[in-house]
């Protein structure tokens, strides 16, 4: 059974909530009865040991987790007070309002142009306002002053850093209200690092950050609040802490987040 952290935000400013939230491949359980509540324009991280069920968590706030055949979810989030996994809603539209940055950067085999205009294309935005759009979005991914003179050059020729704010930067284009991020620096140098906290940091004043990271030093430097998983004998996954970055990190309530913080375990 898991623990409830559903009145660690107030609900007027919840802008998505996990209710009873369990995943399952096939019969295995992944993770079981999550239930947290995410504020609007904070950066939130998922923090916990390998194998814990982090990746599976985050994947199930936009319904990726549907791409899997195997998986099945039960329990609720709700965005915006709306329950995603409704019959009446649309994933499609889902994840555009809630896009999300994977661990290796994945531009599409396209100019980095058409990178950034994909979305707004298919959904219908004219020519002379998609050029708008591109350069708005690069210059919130912190990318416009590297590329503006190379738009038609191939995604894939950038660097590892670059390929991460482009794919930040079509998301960006649709004008999301939430980006999920999972391990969005783990392939990167700490410079290019630095650069993608900094933005991070800077998108979360208008838009919700909700980040998966194995860097206890990252997640406090960019943080507001932290969610705690852990594992148990049975290989489970569950919440088991959830508060501000200064709680979790300087007066953790849970001993094992308390071992986990400090290295003791994980």
């Amino acid at each position: 059974m898991g623990k409830e952290f559903i009145d660690s935000i107030d609900k007027n400013k919840t802008i998505l909530m996990a209710e009873n939230l369990s995943v399952f491949y096939g019969k295995t359980k992944a993770v079981d009865k999550v239930t947290f509540n995410i504020p609007r324009n904070k950066i939130v991280a998922l923090i916990g040991p390998s194998g814990c069920g982090k990746s599976t968590l985050i994947r199930c706030f936009n319904r990726m987790n549907d791409l899997i055949p195997s998986a099945k979810v039960e329990g609720d989030v709700k965005y915006n007070k709306t329950s995603i996994y409704s019959d009446k809603s649309d994933p499609t539209y889902i994840r555009f309002k809630i896009g999300m940055v994977f661990q290796k950067p994945n531009p599409f085999p396209k100019s980095i142009f058409e990178n950034v205009a994909f979305g707004p294309k298919i959904n219908g935005f004219k020519n002379n306002e998609i050029e708008g759009i591109v350069e708005s979005s690069l210059h919130k991914a912190a990318l416009w002053d590297e590329v503006k003179d190379r738009l038609d050059d191939n995604g894939l020729e950038l660097s590892g850093g670059q390929q991460q704010r482009l794919c930040i930067a079509r998301a960006l284009a649709v004008n999301p209200d939430i980006i999920l991020m999972d391990e969005p620096a783990s392939a990167l140098d700490p410079v290019s690092t630095s650069k993608l906290e900094d933005l991070i940091k800077d998108l979360s004043t208008n838009v919700t950050i909700v980040i998966v990271t194995h860097n206890m030093q990252q997640a406090t430097r960019i943080c507001d609040y932290a969610a705690v998983m852990m594992a148990g004998q049975e290989r489970i996954g569950e919440l088991i802490e959830y508060g501000t970055n200064d709680s979790v990190f300087g007066n953790p309530k849970d001993k094992r987040t308390e071992d986990y913080v400090t290295g003791r375990i994980g």
